[in-house]
């Protein structure tokens, strides 16, 4: 990347940053001035959704950290409004591809050696398009179809350039308006999860462990990678293929019962979360496929993570403890799944778990984090802060959430408690 690039990047984050902060703080210190209150969220919501829009744009037109940003800012419903969260997620699904040229070149230098020496086909048009990388349909000359994940060029100084703007844009901010939305370490944040995904030998090592953990379970297909083809920047791996997970007629034509593929795909979920300690943390429709036999598909593995020792432990603790409205248990679990109060009175876990479950449709925890639950709970979280709550949770807690939703395409429900029991 170029001088002029680097600058021109620079200026974009730091004008869209100052019209937003000028779009908050402005109307603040005048409706302070006047001796009125605040604005509430409700109040706020037609700003809420222009800035998202805003930042969206950004993203769009600058691709690489910029979607990243975007996609993780969407994952803290804990922190950001509803209105950030249903713009920004946009991002899953709206990257162009990069042009044939510009994969072979990446393709080859990756290789070392011409692309028609290890493929007998390379489909030139993309599979799918993402914000770091894209996949292409091929065959390797022994004649195993695959499909190859190609890391963009330049991707990394983009991405050096980009991280170094949102720390100098969070620090102002911090400097001149001290907030208890603390931004610069969820660009901490960003930066440890990006360095892992620019390295496709993190996700091959990722899937590789999954195929271990379900080789035994024949209602789950996860593509072997292969890893004589695998380098940093590219990740070749089996090509699989199978029914869009929430595509419920396409499910019914082929014979299968969507209710039995809710709970064969919270069976691996819960598996990986409660029982593994690391899971895919991105289960939405784009990786996640069912085939015509009833095997589950999961793919994508570049965010993965690595939960905690006791983790799973605390979270059945918390469940059951929301099931049967156990304080007791509950604040202990609360406790051991890191959650810290800011006064140090943990009475406030209980209101939060009680506006949480106010939500679920029968009044009480029945094992299913839906999506107005846990909205309900970062909302919550938000009214009330607390010092503490884990990024792990939070992650979890969203992975449930649209489980939830894809069961509810489905007819079904996405319950944890029964899937761990195999009900």
């Amino acid at each position: 990347m170029n001088v002029a690039t680097r600058i021109e990047r620079t200026i974009k984050v730091g004008y869209t940053a100052a019209v937003v902060w000028g779009s908050y703080k402005i109307p603040s210190v005048a409706r302070k001035l006047s001796g009125r209150p605040p604005r509430t969220d409700a109040e706020l919501s037609a700003r809420h959704a222009l800035t998202a829009r805003r930042i969206l744009a950004l993203a769009l037109d600058m691709r690489g950290v910029m979607i990243k940003m975007c996609q993780a800012l969407a994952t803290r419903s804990d922190i950001f409004p509803t209105e950030f969260i249903d713009h920004l997620k946009q991002c899953h699904d709206a990257v162009p591809p990069k042009p044939f040229p510009v994969v072979r070149t990446i393709v080859e230098a990756e290789l070392g050696k011409p692309m028609d020496a290890v493929f007998s086909e390379f489909d030139e048009t993309a599979l799918a398009s993402a914000s770091l990388a894209q996949v292409h349909r091929g065959r390797l000359v022994d004649g195993r179809e695959v499909a190859v994940k190609v890391q963009y060029p330049d991707i990394e100084d983009i991405i050096r350039t980009d991280l170094t703007n949102m720390r100098r844009v969070c620090r102002v901010y911090e400097l001149f308006d001290p907030q208890p939305l603390a931004l610069l370490p969820l660009v901490t944040e960003l930066t440890t999860h990006i360095g892992y995904e620019l390295d496709f030998r993190r996700e091959a090592e990722f899937g590789g462990r999954v195929l271990t953990l379900f080789e035994d379970d024949d209602n789950v297909k996860i593509p072997e990678v292969y890893d004589e083809f695998t380098t940093p920047r590219l990740l070749v791996m089996e090509l699989v293929s199978g029914i869009k997970i929430t595509d419920k007629d396409a499910i019914e034509e082929a014979g299968l019962d969507p209710v039995d593929v809710v709970q064969d795909l919270m069976h691996v979920y819960v598996r990986m979360i409660l029982a593994a300690g690391f899971f895919q943390a991105d289960p939405h429709p784009g990786n996640l496929f069912v085939t015509e036999e009833g095997k589950i598909i999961v793919l994508d593995f570049g965010l993965s993570k690595v939960l905690p020792e006791g983790f799973g432990l605390g979270l059945f603790e918390l469940m059951f403890s929301l099931m049967t409205f156990n304080e007791t248990a509950m604040l202990r679990a609360f406790n051991e799944l890191g959650f810290r109060s800011k006064t140090g009175d943990d009475n406030t876990f209980l209101l939060i778990a009680r506006r949480m479950v106010s939500r679920s449709d029968s009044g009480s925890f029945e094992g299913e984090f839906t999506e107005e639950m846990t909205n309900e709970l970062f909302d919550a979280i938000r009214d009330d802060p607390v010092a503490d709550v884990p990024s792990d949770f939070v992650l979890v807690a969203r992975v449930f959430s649209l489980l939830s939703g894809i069961a509810h395409t489905l007819g079904s429900r996405a319950n944890v408690l029964a899937a761990m029991s195999g009900g």
